[in-house]
């Protein structure tokens, strides 16, 4: 099963993945996480990626699509995965697209719906280094017009689903039960 978790930084989309990859025995990809990885390897990816992560903004299709079409191809993957954190343009949505074939195409997307005012409180909540409240909203401003357009193109192909984000944790995991019928 091929599944992308999506939604604004902070709405839940790692610990609904954990859940979902524990119950499906297929990967959590955080794109989030690969990148902080390579700027912590200090790769040439990961310089790259540092300031622009460190201002809030967008890596570069180019450098994610590299990122995550190396981490799909991996034997572990061939079940499936589930992304967090990418796509996050129609642009890289498209190029996802065309990496798939025709029998691995994607099976759901699952977007986690939460309120600006709570994200920015639990982002500060978690306290990491990349999110200090004048970086949160950048990124969520940023999140909001480069992210949005793949509502309607994930609404298009009949494969988007809409999660309450604001519920208890563990009212989402039924949420998402519910849609991919598992668990």
């Amino acid at each position: 099963m091929r599944i992308i978790l999506f939604g604004p930084p902070g709405c839940g989309k790692g610990t609904q993945a954990i859940f979902i990859s524990e119950a499906l025995a297929i990967p959590h990809l955080s794109t989030g996480d690969m990148l902080r990885s390579a700027v912590s390897s200090g790769s040439e990816i990961g310089l790259k990626a540092k300031n622009i992560m460190e201002s809030g903004g967008l890596v570069s299709d180019q450098i994610v699509f590299s990122i995550v079409e190396q981490r799909i191809a991996k034997d572990d993957c061939e079940k499936g995965f589930i992304l967090d954190g990418f796509p996050r343009t129609v642009n890289q949505a498209e190029k996802l697209d065309s990496l798939l074939s025709a029998n691995n195409k994607l099976d759901y997307v699952l977007r986690i719906k939460v309120d600006e005012e709570e994200i920015i409180k639990r982002l500060i909540d978690r306290a990491r280094e990349d999110d200090k409240p004048d970086i949160i909203k950048n990124r969520f401003k940023t999140y909001n017009s480069e992210t949005q357009p793949l509502i309607p193109f994930y609404e298009d192909r009949k494969i988007l689903f809409n999660i309450n984000g604001m519920q208890e944790i563990e009212k989402v995991s039924e949420d998402i039960k519910k849609i991919i019928g598992v668990f």
